[in-house]
């Protein structure tokens, strides 16, 4: 039985854990309003230079082809537009909350969380790009936070790591013994995480059930989108200690998706191809 003072603390946590860095807030309100000029979006990245360092590199991937090196942020602008150069400064802002912590406990190499969100985050705009292209910068922004639970219920599970090895075989923490041992999963306390940063309903819903789509209330596409992109980044086991994790995937998101098991591989290598232009540097 889950102790009601282990929830609370859970709770208290999920309200005090930081907001994203204040520079990736900020571009993230300037890139909703249309009236903001891409001055004034390079003047606020401009600021943070690690920041800058990193939009310029996956700028000069070769996932994006671009026809030019790239040197400033103004012309990664000019480029690429407001929201790709917003999905990479959200990239690097998330990766330096989840940079801190340890969570080999969920099967994650050292930094593996960043590599698999970033790979989900992909994943997710591959995805929504053939089935709603208009949802792929807020599918991007979904896969990059949708384990963002992990970060809380990881500090409890290695202070009860000799408990968890009592009730379960595996050294890896499954769904299951979260709900068993906590009464809520990571995807839950995520969508709390969600809720408490002030992000839409249709994100917080997406993170929240990125396991359980056909449970979310209205079952949003996003949500479906989150949970299949997951799976594809599992079977292709980035990020992991110990990959060959071969999930199956439901009825549901078949029918939602209009996925078939005939087409999943190809997604697969579609993806696969996608992350590793991004850690290829452009030949121009």
């Amino acid at each position: 039985m889950v102790e009601s003072s282990l929830i609370k603390r859970i709770l208290q946590d999920i309200k005090e854990i930081p907001p994203l860095p204040e520079v990736a807030t900020r571009v993230l309100q300037l890139t909703n309003d249309p009236e903001v000029s891409a001055a004034e979006l390079n003047q606020v990245i401009s600021r943070d230079e690690a920041l800058t360092a990193n939009v310029l590199k996956l700028c000069n991937s070769a996932y994006y082809g671009l026809p030019r090196v790239i040197s400033s942020v103004s012309q990664a602008i000019m480029y690429l537009g407001f929201q790709t150069v917003r999905n990479m400064v959200l990239s690097s802002a998330v990766n330096q909350v989840f940079i801190k912590h340890d969570l080999s406990i969920y099967n994650y190499r050292k930094n593996g969380i960043s590599d698999h969100s970033f790979a989900v985050a992909v994943a997710c705009q591959t995805i929504a790009r053939k089935l709603r292209p208009g949802l792929s910068d807020t599918a991007f922004t979904s896969g990059l936070l949708h384990d963002v639970g992990k970060i809380i219920l990881g500090k409890y599970l290695r202070e009860n790591d000799q408990v968890l090895q009592q009730r379960s075989a595996s050294p890896i923490v499954t769904r299951a013994l979260e709900l068993e041992f906590f009464g809520m999963d990571h995807a839950q306390v995520g969508s709390h995480i969600a809720d408490n940063w002030n992000f839409p309903q249709e994100l917080t819903l997406a993170i929240g059930f990125h396991h359980n789509p056909d449970e979310a209330k209205g079952r949003p596409l996003l949500a479906v989108i989150t949970y299949l992109a997951d799976i594809v980044c599992l079977r292709l086991g980035v990020g992991l200690n110990n990959p060959g994790i071969h999930p199956p995937i439901s009825d549901y998101c078949f029918e939602a998706t209009g996925y078939s098991d005939d087409t999943i591989d190809e997604l697969c290598k579609e993806v696969q191809e996608a992350l590793q232009a991004t850690t290829k540097s452009s030949d121009h």
